[in-house]
């Protein structure tokens, strides 16, 4: 079936298909309308497909197995917002995956069971990103520590949980549990299990990335 756009310029043109000419017009406004038609069905054409490429993830030995990774145009909200839309969100990783556009793209990875954490930003897409090159783990071993709800990282200046103003980074629900985030220094927060106000255990710790930081040391 013709397009309605199409056919409304066929009865102004009155084409002849079989000599693939105009016969003539109508009237003299028709040139109008139908180069306005004409524009219109120009506009509404598909664009381009957008360009697209193979990229993988690699997770590596430092970090723990499952996850998330997710990408979203630089600058825009991510997975914790209402307001994400992911370019692309997957949980393979260790093998290739197709990406449309060329970014650059913000990049979160999600550990299983934990807040999604910022990777990368800007990244440009290339055939592989090492996200052990971006995150370190931290193990709270519990020793001589009370029964947890929770185990929370921090940045050092945080009040802590239950405050005004906390901003937890990464969160795990018992000990022995491996807490992933970026490079950098952090605090170590313990919230009771019955129901005390929540305890930081650790003033400053370093994390580096691709390697694991043990609490106490």
């Amino acid at each position: 079936m013709m397009p309605d756009g199409f056919a409304c310029v066929n009865r102004i043109f009155q084409i002849d298909r079989k000599n693939r000419r105009i016969r003539h017009l109508r009237h003299p406004e028709a040139i109008m309308r139908a180069a306005f038609t004409l524009v219109f069905l120009a506009c509404s054409m598909p664009s381009r497909a957008a360009e697209s490429s193979k990229v993988l993830f690699a997770s590596g030995p430092a970090l723990p197995k499952g996850g998330e990774v997710a990408l979203v145009p630089a600058g825009k909200p991510g997975p914790s917002a209402k307001e994400f839309r992911p370019t692309l969100q997957s949980k393979l990783f260790d093998r290739e995956l197709d990406l449309v556009g060329t970014g650059p793209f913000d990049v979160y990875f999600t550990p299983k069971g934990g807040r999604a954490v910022l990777a990368v930003v800007g990244w440009k897409p290339a055939k592989e990103l090492k996200l052990s090159s971006h995150f370190g783990t931290v193990c709270v071993r519990g020793d001589d520590l009370p029964r947890a709800r929770a185990i929370v990282l921090t940045l050092q200046d945080d009040p802590g949980p239950g405050e005004k103003g906390h901003a937890p980074i990464q969160t795990v629900a018992d000990y022995k549990e491996d807490l992933v985030v970026p490079d950098g220094f952090y605090a170590v927060w313990i919230v009771p299990d019955n129901g005390a106000k929540a305890r930081k255990v650790e003033d400053k710790i370093r994390v580096y990335a691709g390697r694991q930081t043990v609490v106490p040391e």
